[in-house]
């Protein structure tokens, strides 16, 4: 998510500023997958359709095998309107799969749930920026100069 401006600018030589407004729906698609997801968790659960770990391990499982196989795919697509179709997909599924992950903290300790998730989060932001972030930038260094 990062680097996808990135890849467009420097992996498909696509200018940011002639994509206009394009460059935002991947971002905009993952808003309303994200919310999507909420809505078919809950109702899932509302309706007892299936219990509730059954409905993060499934919403896990769809939106992360997805959007594995649209970033897989997203190299054929060299075209600005099909790399942004690609990662739309991609990370619209993310999204899709926060569903069944993002709401853990309630499931195992809903009284403090507030606590734990910004424990959790914050353990996970630094290790995004000080791990990926930076380890991504020193290959895409390497590879692309």
């Amino acid at each position: 998510m990062n680097w996808l401006p990135t890849y467009f600018e420097k992996g498909l030589q696509l200018s940011l500023q002639e994509m206009g407004s394009s460059k935002m729906m991947p971002y905009f698609n993952m808003f309303i997958f994200s919310n999507i997801g909420g809505v078919v968790a809950d109702h899932l659960i509302t309706k007892r359709i299936l219990s509730v770990t059954r409905i993060r391990k499934l919403l896990n499982t769809v939106g992360f095998l997805v959007a594995s196989l649209a970033f897989i795919l997203l190299p054929l697509f060299r075209t600005s309107s099909g790399a942004v179709f690609c990662s739309s997909v991609a990370l619209g599924f993310l999204a899709l799969g926060r569903a069944g992950f993002a709401v853990n903290h309630m499931d195992i300790a809903p009284r403090y749930a507030g606590i734990v998730m910004g424990v959790s989060n914050t353990a996970g932001t630094f290790a995004g920026i000080i791990g990926f972030v930076s380890l991504a930038g020193f290959l895409n260094q390497q590879t692309v100069e």
